[in-house]
């Protein structure tokens, strides 16, 4: 896989929102390659969030608009959550609507998730991953945009939760996607299925799009997995 050059920053104009994307050379107005991986250089997470004494680090994949990401902030303000968002339009979307509720518990990054994970979140730093309702690029050609069945992700995931008994949460509508993502869970290592496809809205928090689907009749897979995490394995890259 060709590597390229990436910049972490934050908005100018908006508080909330911080970026992790390509490098462009103002010559060729292309991504600038690398000849290996970018150097893993851990940030502290603290500096994403105005508030500096969370008891808690929450992971949102794919925050969309925001939905989930403003409830769940709203609801637990001892917590901080960071929604990531690839899309230019929900992140801008999201970090408007944060910027009026004045929460300090939050935050949006914008980019390539894998990637952030990958070269700046410190080892073990998040204490609960939320997914819900991921583009399920039903296309073949896409597919290997699903970012579950992605290789080396649910690595990443493991490797930035705290150790001990840890959950991933995940929902989506898309049974196809459904099944290989929890077939995914079952052969990783040190993971298991608690309850699948039946759990309750956590924290009786609603989508967005699961209340849309709902409304339009759709089958909603929600379940959630145990990461049991040990100090042996879960070590810095």
């Amino acid at each position: 896989m060709i590597e390229f050059q990436r910049k972490f920053y934050k908005d100018d104009d908006l508080p909330f929102l911080w970026h992790y994307m390509l490098e462009i050379d103002s010559i060729s107005q292309k991504p600038i390659p690398l000849t290996e991986p970018q150097n893993f250089q851990p940030l502290s997470p603290e500096t994403l969030f105005e508030e500096k004494n969370a008891d808690k680090l929450v992971l949102e994949i794919g925050s969309g608009k925001g939905a989930f990401l403003r409830q769940y902030a709203q609801k637990f303000p001892q917590s901080c959550i960071l929604g990531t968002e690839w899309d230019l339009f929900c992140a801008n979307l999201t970090a408007r609507k944060l910027k009026k509720l004045g929460l300090k518990n939050v935050a949006v990054m914008r980019g390539d998730l894998f990637y952030f994970l990958r070269d700046l979140m410190p080892s073990n730093s998040i204490d609960e991953v939320h997914m819900y309702f991921p583009d399920p690029w039903p296309k073949r050609r896409q597919q290997k945009n699903r970012l579950i069945l992605r290789e080396g992700f649910l690595e990443q995931i493991y490797r930035v939760l705290k150790l001990g008994q840890k959950f991933f949460y995940w929902a989506t509508d898309h049974e196809e996607y459904n099944i290989l993502a929890l077939k995914t869970f079952r052969n990783f290592p040190n993971a298991k299925i608690l309850e699948e496809n039946t759990a309750q809205p956590t924290a009786g928090i609603e989508t967005g799009f699961e209340k849309k689907y709902k409304k339009e009749g759709r089958k909603i897979y929600r379940s959630i997995i145990e990461l049991r995490v040990d100090e042996c394995t879960n070590t810095a890259e």
